[in-house]
């Protein structure tokens, strides 16, 4: 066991290093000139070419590279290009409202998806099951920024509910805290939970099909004990699969998200990053969103072996 855990976190090591390599690759293929967007255009050659030296762009790509990886390694993310500012401090204000937003987007899709895909496996062809089919079908085909201008209509505009755009930090206010999220959160949340919710019912019917569930109803176990106790822990092992493997998913939504609501989020960043070309804010919000996610799936694995009594014996064999 502990062999596989400690083979699963060095996994992360070469694959992030490809991530890096990739990101590093492909932003540096991007149009436009980085330095030109930091003067104007009648510009003093020799002072572009000072600024060129100092932010490194003078040298060649792989050198470029291994100074990049050299300096993350040292907590140094570099100065954004625009503003000069640290990018780690850019981030260190950032990244809380992405994650608070990511959290609360999959508390909101557990919560309602989980139950609703179950309920639905076990009033299968029911009206119950029609409706909710036809509105996971809705979440997964409508687009993110549809949804999102949807909501502002409907629920601030319209409702005057919740605020349409801002956000307001959670020790600032709570109550205001939740209020300006619970829209963006539902923009990119209805997608990842309708996935949920069909998986969850898709697992479930392929559950209650077993031979040892209709064993268990035969000797006369309360209906209750055979869904929560021998169908569910079975179906948790898809559902938890699924979770994972949309979670980013869930984070790149939030680009769409928090340029939306206007919220200071990673995800705007990277947006305002790419449009201004400050490519060192982007780099270093990718990668880290990259981090994020290799590591929450790596831990989903690490956690299935624990769950799963199937997955623990194979891991046992090797």
């Amino acid at each position: 066991m502990t062999r596989y855990i400690v083979k699963k976190l060095l996994l992360m090591i070469p694959l992030l290093f490809l991530i890096s390599i990739i990101l590093f690759t492909l932003i540096s293929m991007l149009p436009g000139d980085a330095v030109m967007s930091m003067i104007s255009d009648s510009g003093d050659i020799d002072y572009i070419e000072h600024l060129r030296e100092q932010t490194g762009l003078d040298k060649p790509f792989h050198q470029q590279y291994i100074s990049w990886i050299k300096n993350i390694f040292r907590g140094n993310l570099g100065r954004s290009i625009i503003t000069r500012r640290p990018v780690i401090d850019i981030v260190k204000a950032r990244l809380p409202v992405t994650l608070e937003l990511t959290l609360l987007a999959i508390l909101f899709s557990i919560l309602i998806a989980i139950p609703a895909g179950i309920l639905s496996a076990i009033k299968r062809n029911s009206t119950w099951d029609v409706i909710t089919s036809v509105i996971s079908m809705f979440g997964i085909a409508m687009p993110p920024f549809w949804i999102g201008v949807l909501v502002i209509m409907v629920f601030s505009l319209k409702l005057n509910w919740f605020p349409a755009s801002g956000f307001v930090p959670f020790f600032s206010n709570p109550i205001a805290n939740i209020r300006s999220l619970i829209m963006p959160a539902f923009t990119i949340g209805l997608s990842f939970a309708a996935t949920v919710m069909r998986q969850t019912r898709s697992a479930f019917l392929e559950i209650l099909n077993q031979d040892y569930i209709t064993t268990a109803r035969s000797k006369g176990v309360i209906e209750r004990i055979v869904l929560f106790k021998h169908a569910f822990r079975n179906a948790l092992i898809p559902i938890i699969t699924v979770i994972s493997m949309q979670i980013g998913r869930l984070i790149g939504g939030s680009v769409i998200s928090e340029t939306i609501f206007a919220l200071p989020g990673v995800g705007r960043e990277i947006a305002d990053g790419l449009l201004s070309r400050d490519y060192p804010i982007v780099m270093a919000m990718i990668l880290i969103t990259a981090i994020f996610v290799v590591t929450t799936n790596t831990l989903v694995d690490i956690i299935l072996v624990f769950i799963d009594p199937r997955i623990t014996s194979s891991v046992q064999k090797e």
